[in-house]
């Protein structure tokens, strides 16, 4: 029982420590898990401040360059004036522009009036059938618009993008578009330099969710409309944010940083990959992990030799103990552990108010049988006697021991002088009935005395008292002949 205590609270503890050294690692983990996802963020964000800054900053003055071109054909002098004049009125803005890539007016034909390339060689073509000039007049209201990407006329079919405005006769008719063009190839020079690691992304998308360009640079993503993808439209309905999602475009999981440019309807985007900068975050829990598994089966199989070792010497202990009140001849409880016994159950006996018998057995004329045949013979005498006795007795509590030399003791609790002699004749008949030779007896065979006695103890009593009154029951079996049962008129009557 004690040892089974014993193991449970080692058990409890070993556990405790498991857990402990678990959470703390759980708890390590987590935080670093936050600590690297909020940095990620916190990088995707700054990157996209410092982009959306210069990117927004150089669209702004494209788009005073439109403006520009818009006040100088409302002079009423203009056309007077000399075409280098008219040059300078219409494009003196245009060299601030750093992402220009050409800027051109048409008229309501779509044919070019003027250009921002040298006076001396103007160059011709027809925007007639491009997007932003059927936008601008089919809608009078639009103010700056961006179009989808296409191949620009003027540089050789370079992929550009156009913000264009309106032109509008005094009467409000459609007069024309003013348009810059914006190479895709110097948008993307502004994220070059930029380390986003191998899978991170900048997007720029339209208003409507068209990808206009990305970084890393994919001609077959360019121009497609994701305006209906639920992530792209998380992106389009706020302002600026952070959040994690998983591209449309190419299916990779990101932290993804957003910005509007107001002014220009689009939306920008910083996107880091989770694969990516968690890495070392997983290298390092797998290594944890790993560790924390090992202190756990450590602090485990430590637990597990523990008890084996308590076990062993719970045993040894319990054997020893076992050893020091049992008798090494006979098997039986010697007299340290009779006494212990016998005075356990004496209390016993006050506390339940129950008779508690005392059996005190001699093997009759056993020095002559030794003197005779031999102590080895002898020895062999008092196991039979041992085993006899423990085969008359029964009950749990009922117990035999070798008292001494070739005396023995048995205690039967709850049992009254009539039970005890019923079992003590039952023990001399049986002894008797081997028939083991003995010629130094009279009776020629192996016998025994038994003295016999029984009480039911008052509180205050000792247990010295019983014993007494079997002693005293043996030497008068032992007076009146031997081989004889006999109970003391001393005895504590029942």
């Amino acid at each position: 029982m004690k040892f089974t205590l014993t193991k449970l609270r080692l058990n409890l503890i070993a556990g405790l420590i498991a857990l402990g050294i678990l959470a703390i690692s759980a708890h390590t983990l987590r935080n670093d898990y936050l600590d690297t996802w909020q940095e990620a963020e916190n990088s995707s964000r700054n990157v996209l401040t410092v982009i959306a800054r210069d990117l927004g900053s150089d669209l702004d003055l494209l788009d005073l360059s439109l403006k520009g071109v818009v006040e100088g054909l409302r002079y009423i002098e203009f056309k007077k004036l000399p075409p280098d004049l008219q040059h300078r009125v219409l494009f003196d803005r245009v060299a601030t522009a750093s992402l220009m890539g050409s800027l051109v007016v048409v008229n309501e034909t779509g044919e070019l009036i003027a250009d921002a390339g040298p006076v001396i060689a103007p160059r011709s073509f027809n925007l007639s059938d491009n997007e932003s000039f059927a936008v601008h007049k089919a809608n009078s209201h639009i103010g700056l618009y961006v179009s989808r990407p296409f191949k620009d006329p003027l540089r050789n079919g370079e992929l550009s993008i156009g913000l264009s405005r309106r032109l509008s006769y005094s009467d409000g008719r459609f007069a024309g578009v003013v348009m810059g063009f914006l190479p895709l190839q110097t948008i993307n020079q502004l994220f070059e330099d930029l380390r986003l690691g191998k899978r991170g992304t900048i997007n720029l998308f339209r208003g409507d969710g068209i990808l206009l360009t990305r970084l890393p640079f994919d001609v077959t993503q360019i121009n497609q409309d994701f305006g209906a993808s639920p992530q792209v439209q998380r992106l389009l309905q706020g302002s600026h944010g952070t959040l994690d999602s998983i591209s449309p475009i190419d299916r990779v999981h990101r932290v993804i940083s957003f910005q509007r440019l107001d002014d220009q309807s689009l939306v920008l985007t910083v996107a880091l990959s989770v694969d990516e900068f968690l890495a070392t975050w997983r290298v390092k829990a797998l290594v944890l992990s790993l560790m924390t598994g090992i202190l756990c089966f450590a602090v485990v199989g430590l637990t597990v030799l523990f008890q084996r070792e308590l076990k062993r010497r719970t045993k040894a202990e319990t054997k020893l103990r076992r050893l020091a009140r049992t008798d090494d001849l006979t098997g039986l409880l010697n007299r340290r552990g009779f006494r212990e016994i016998f005075e356990r159950e004496w209390r016993q006996a006050i506390r339940s108010g129950s008779s508690l018998a005392l059996l005190y057995i001699d093997a009759d004329f056993f020095k002559s049988f030794n003197d005779r045949y031999g102590h080895g013979k002898g020895d062999d005498v008092l196991r039979t006697i041992a085993h006899m006795l423990n085969a008359n007795i029964q009950r749990p509590r009922d117990i035999a021991a070798r008292h001494g030399g070739e005396e023995f003791a048995v205690v039967l609790p709850e049992t009254d002088i009539a039970g005890a002699r019923l079992v003590a004749e039952n023990i001399r008949q049986a002894i008797m009935a081997l028939g083991i030779a003995h010629e130094g007896s009279p009776y020629h065979i192996v016998t025994v005395s038994i003295g016999v006695a029984s009480a039911r103890p008052p509180r205050g009593s000792v247990a010295a008292i019983l014993f007494e009154a079997a002693d005293t029951a043996l030497y008068k079996a032992k007076a009146e002949g031997r081989n004889n049962v006999c109970t003391s008129e001393a005895a504590t009557p029942v």
